[in-house]
């Protein structure tokens, strides 16, 4: 099978309903797929989180908040780390245009303790996720369990460029 016709990264968008309800389409190509998926219900939501992993085709996932996606150059790097055999995972650097206090405080916080915040994203091999045991429990910052359980196993990759933050409601196929 050609590497570059099967999907390679899986995109799972977190959000609200409202947040994802609604949506512009974007034109995906042949090696992504994009999910969405509603974590309004905490309680069912690590256990919905799961079954989409498992049930995606891609090797590398990321999670990004609503309205969000890397640029074409940077899915092209998810696309070469999704083509290694070697696990792996990170996070994206945060917009630059977006300038204020609380974006300050949170890349000073990312740096000190290598803790993404939700606005940035996060990418990991599939296999990767399963072994360390899942998305763990939901705290504040919701990435917070599951980049020390990805931390105990491997550094995290360099943070790769910002996600492209759309203000239109985004529709996936």
């Amino acid at each position: 099978m050609n590497v570059l016709s099967q999907e390679l990264i899986t995109y799972i968008v977190l959000g609200s309903s409202h947040h994802l309800a609604n949506k512009k389409e974007i034109k995906t190509d042949s090696y992504e797929e994009f999910i969405k998926l509603n974590f309004e219900n905490i309680d069912s939501f690590i256990e919905e989180l799961d079954l989409k992993i498992a049930e995606s085709r891609g090797e590398i996932v990321v999670l990004l908040p609503p309205s969000s996606i890397p640029n074409k150059k940077t899915r092209l790097k998810l696309q070469k780390i999704a083509s290694m055999p070697f696990p792996s995972w990170g996070w994206f650097k945060f917009n630059k245009f977006r300038k204020n206090i609380s974006q300050d405080i949170k890349k000073i916080l990312t740096k000190l303790r290598s803790i993404p915040d939700f606005e940035q994203g996060i990418y990991f091999s599939k296999n990767l996720y399963f072994s360390i045991g899942g998305f763990g429990k939901i705290e504040k910052n919701i990435f917070s369990e599951i980049s020390r359980r990805l931390y105990s196993r491997l550094d995290p990759q360099k943070p790769l460029p910002a996600l492209i933050i759309r203000s239109n409601k985004i529709k996936f196929k």
